[in-house]
């Protein structure tokens, strides 16, 4: 079996994408992370992946990008899928990083173009092939646009996307079901009820970062093709936690909830970003008390 074909293979179940823990003087504790990726594959989470947007690249230095990419690696052990994520990066930076993760271990690479890249189809393919050439790791691509995905699944080493507008993810589903390639669902938990069934089988979930069971629950669920107790789900959990999270701030609300579920030794955001308030952590307390029962975080 390839490389390729191992990880579209592996890409199922809900993906975790990883918040990053910070010491008091904003560095990155590595440590903390270490142990939460240990937590989470324990419990059974089969996708870890890093996101440009979760996991605060706009706050990180190139280097620590580099030592988390390792030390999630390490900490993982190939137990699950590791999808590691590029940021907007020239093509020299990109194809470091991507030597980079597949020496130390990640499974595949998400790869975040410059949206001027992305948005021209030339310039899209040139920086693919330009970015790949001193490394054999496969790669997905991130919310591209419909017709360039069809173009790129036909080739071994694009192995899915990652996608957020849920028409687009729909579509790009649909048309490449019997292509070998992995659409995620990077939207809500109720496109992912609809997605599954035109064949799509990973998805982000929105507190699989804290509760990695109820989302593994859920999952089960339209493995079985349960779909009417899906919805059902989403109704009961991920509505409300979504309510709770808007108003709060997402980056806060997640924190606070790794924190409360005692992932992490903190709920620290990074600057930026101001400290998060007792107010943030009550209201965040309440509701998680409310939707997912008091005993998950007593």
């Amino acid at each position: 079996m390839s490389r390729s074909t191992d990880v579209i293979n592996k890409t199922k179940g809900p993906a975790v994408p990883v918040n990053i823990c910070f010491n008091e003087d904003s560095s990155v504790d590595f440590g903390a992370i270490h142990n939460y990726i240990d937590s989470l594959v324990t419990k059974g989470v089969p996708v870890i992946l890093l996101s440009s947007g979760s996991s605060e690249y706009s706050f990180l230095s190139q280097e620590d990008i580099w030592r988390i990419t390792e030390v999630i690696a390490k900490a993982n052990a190939g137990r699950s899928l590791f999808i590691a994520a590029s940021g907007a990066w020239d093509i020299r930076t990109c194809a470091s990083y991507l030597k980079h993760a597949d020496d130390v271990g990640a499974d595949a690479v998400k790869i975040q173009p410059h949206p001027e890249i992305h948005a021209d189809r030339d310039r899209y393919l040139e920086y693919f092939n330009r970015i790949r050439t001193g490394s054999e790791i496969p790669l997905f691509l991130l919310d591209p646009p419909l017709s360039l995905a069809i173009e790129m699944a036909s080739d071994e080493r694009i192995v899915g996307a990652k996608v957020h507008a849920h028409d687009d993810y729909y579509q790009m589903t649909r048309d490449t079901k019997d292509l070998n390639f992995a659409t995620i669902c990077a939207g809500q938990m109720g496109n992912m009820v609809f997605g599954h069934q035109l064949g799509s089988s990973a998805y982000l979930c929105t507190f699989a970062p804290f509760l990695p069971s109820i989302a593994l629950e859920f999952f089960e669920k339209l493995d079985t093709g349960q779909y009417e107790d899906a919805i059902k789900f989403v109704a009961k959990y991920e509505d409300p936690w979504l309510k709770t999270a808007v108003d709060v701030d997402w980056m806060y609300a997640v924190k606070i909830a790794i924190h409360m579920a005692g992932l992490y030794p903190n709920n620290r955001v990074a600057p930026p970003y101001k400290a998060t308030t007792p107010e943030q952590v009550k209201k965040v307390h309440d509701s998680l008390k409310q939707i997912f029962g008091p005993a998950l975080f007593e």
